[in-house]
């Protein structure tokens, strides 16, 4: 079954939320290649100060296999040096449904 993991990013203030929505828009797309992904949505939110990542998995298995990579780890280093006073929760849903035009 699909997965989609939401790592709900709030920024500490307006500064650090710049800069985290910068460093998404340089990002190294390292997810990209990996196997089981389906797709990344980086939803941003000025005033309530919150950044939404969304990514789809073939598996909880695929998204398990990604985060234990050294691809994960090196994607991971670099927005963590963009996003001081940041904190952030992932949580993993099962997807019931899905639709995407193109």
């Amino acid at each position: 079954m699909a997965v989609a993991v939401i790592n709900y990013i709030r920024p500490g203030s307006l500064e650090a939320f710049e800069r985290v929505v910068e460093a998404f828009r340089n990002r190294a797309g390292l997810v990209e290649g990996s196997p089981g992904f389906m797709g990344l949505q980086v939803l941003a939110n000025r005033e309530r100060l919150e950044v939404l990542v969304i990514t789809t998995w073939e598996s909880r298995e695929a998204y398990e296999a990604w985060v234990e990579s050294s691809r994960f780890r090196e994607a991971h280093s670099r927005a963590r040096s963009s996003g001081s006073g940041s904190s952030s929760e992932g949580v993993l849903y099962d997807v019931v449904d899905h639709v995407c035009r193109s």
